[in-house]
């Protein structure tokens, strides 16, 4: 497997990756992510923090990079992590070990850029989501209630995050 930015030629697999995990979200009954304009995900592909996950050549799926988040974890950022967002397997990708990868290629870039660790956030009720990144080495260092922020998109506001980290070894 590898990791590359994404590219405008890759919308298509984007959306359908985002139209997948939507579709899992509400069998679960969990809070589902909106609908993400084409303007949103070629904003981020632009700015190149969205990245696709390849496996010869396949696409199995994508995540979001950022590398300070103080709209979600307000005075707990400090410039010093990795934070992964909505990482989202395409239809044909279950079992492909994507979020391992995910988080290998994260590892690697904590080194690189001699970050202190990765952080995560989900729903605060995802204790599914939340159990599996334990599971990978996380804790849960806290929860957080996001009121209205101009900082972030409107599907944040009125809901309660659980943020979860993982050290980088040297």
């Amino acid at each position: 497997m590898q990791v590359v930015p994404a590219t405008t030629v890759d919308l298509t697999a984007i959306r359908a990756a985002y139209a997948h995990a939507r579709a899992i979200q509400r069998e679960r009954g969990s809070t589902v992510w909106p609908e993400f304009s084409d303007a949103a995900i070629l904003g981020e592909v632009n700015a190149g923090r969205l990245f696709r996950v390849n496996d010869a050549g396949a696409f199995l799926g994508i995540f979001s990079v950022a590398y300070e988040d103080p709209a979600i974890w307000a005075e707990r950022e400090h410039g010093a992590h990795i934070y992964l967002h909505r990482i989202a397997r395409g239809p044909e990708s279950r079992g492909t070990g994507l979020v391992d990868e995910v988080l290998a290629w994260a590892r690697a870039q904590c080194k690189v850029l001699g970050r202190a660790g990765l952080r995560v956030d989900t729903w605060s009720d995802n204790a599914a989501l939340i159990a599996f990144y334990r599971r990978r080495g996380f804790d849960l260092v806290g929860h957080r209630r996001i009121d209205d922020d101009p900082r972030l998109p409107a599907h944040y506001h009125g809901l309660e995050f659980a943020l979860l980290e993982r050290a980088c070894k040297p």
